[in-house]
């Protein structure tokens, strides 16, 4: 009888690639463009090349498919559709995690898009991103693959997460549902619930509620949601609807939107006029083109406060409440892919998902 100690199987994780900073290198002229092919190579040799207790062979074993190969910031929702034929391609219950390459500009709605669609994974879903170039000593990027990988092989729960070293230095571990984008001139990502780590195994993690994949459920994702963000100076005769299943009209902050911009005048008992600068003649747009408007964030039980917003509340008009405001532009696009309407669809944006309710 051997007395040779059996060898550990090595954790296998899955790469999926799709381009940005973090699989970006500068051509002749300077300009980072994605490559996606050099990329796969990189990352791997750096995180075998590092000090995690899991470099080697032995410990991680990695496969990879590339169904996309761009900068984050071309993302359109037909690659959304690309990335989501290839996930289904993917026998999840064959790896013990999975790391999906992205780049920032975009990241937080493909991560709210991916927390929807893997909602009931029992797989943990990483997306991982730098804000520099892998090759660059500033870049962030290593540092968060590295995390990613070291969470899959301590056997965190399974859900879909986003880890990254802010400015601060410190690594944050963010849930993909409660991602918001980077603000303007910073490199910098926040969510509500956002956790420091010193080290990997500190995050309190929560494991998607068991369902069936919504990515099985869905149908094509399509360019079918109007999202649009409130100015001053706001003309909706400028919008087309073409093509458009749902609206979402995000508010000021606290809950309103321009419905009566102009005086009444003298005589009190005139009806106001709803000009191209109210959301009433929106609301009348989308009503006779069958376009189903909805304002975010709403919530219905104080929205009524302010005469404007519980005037728009009563003509009949849909709320998102709760979410970022990038979930719901991705959740509303994917009700739509689900063939939902009216009611239906008002149900599945009340419905909770994958933890997106921030509390």
């Amino acid at each position: 009888m051997s007395n040779t100690a059996a060898q550990p199987t090595p954790k296998k994780i899955l790469l999926v690639l799709t381009g940005g900073t973090i699989c970006s290198f500068a051509n002749e002229k300077g300009e980072q463009h994605s490559d996606t092919d050099k990329a796969q190579n990189l990352i791997v040799q750096r995180f075998r090349d590092g000090d995690s207790p899991y470099r080697g062979e032995d410990a991680v074993a990695f496969e990879t498919v590339s169904p996309l190969d761009i900068l984050s910031e071309n993302m359109t929702v037909a690659h959304w559709q690309t990335l989501a034929c290839c996930l289904r391609e993917c026998a999840f219950s064959a790896y013990d995690g999975v790391i999906l390459l992205h780049g920032t500009d975009t990241l937080a709605f493909t991560a709210s898009l991916l927390s929807l669609l893997l909602a009931g994974t029992a797989t943990p879903i990483f997306l991982a991103c730098a804000q520099r170039p892998l090759y660059e000593a500033a870049s962030n990027g290593n540092d968060n693959f590295r995390t990613a990988v070291e969470c899959i092989v301590d056997g965190i729960q399974p859900n879909v997460y986003v880890p990254y070293r802010n400015d601060d230095g410190v690594m944050y571990l963010h849930y993909a549902a409660h991602l918001q984008q980077c603000q303007n001139h910073s490199d910098n990502f926040y969510s509500a619930d956002m956790q420091p780590m010193e080290k990997h195994t500190d995050f309190r993690s929560t494991a998607s509620a068991p369902r069936g994949l919504l990515l099985y459920d869905c149908g094509e994702l399509t360019n079918c949601v109007l999202n649009i963000t409130p100015y001053v100076g706001m003309d909706y005769s400028r919008f087309s609807l073409d093509g458009v299943k749902a609206v979402l009209h995000h508010t000021y902050h606290s809950g309103t939107v321009a419905v009566n911009p102009h005086p009444r005048g003298a005589d009190a008992q005139l009806p106001l006029a709803y000009t191209e600068q109210s959301i009433i003649y929106l609301k009348r747009l989308c009503d006779g083109a069958e376009v189903e408007l909805y304002i975010e964030p709403c919530d219905r039980d104080t929205a009524y406060l302010y005469e404007t917003t519980g005037e728009l509340l009563r003509g009949g008009v849909g709320t998102s409440w709760r979410t970022t405001s990038e979930m719901a532009y991705v959740k509303l696009l994917v009700g739509c892919s689900l063939g939902y309407t009216g009611a239906a669809l008002q149900r599945f944006m009340d419905e909770e998902v994958n933890g997106e309710f921030i509390r």
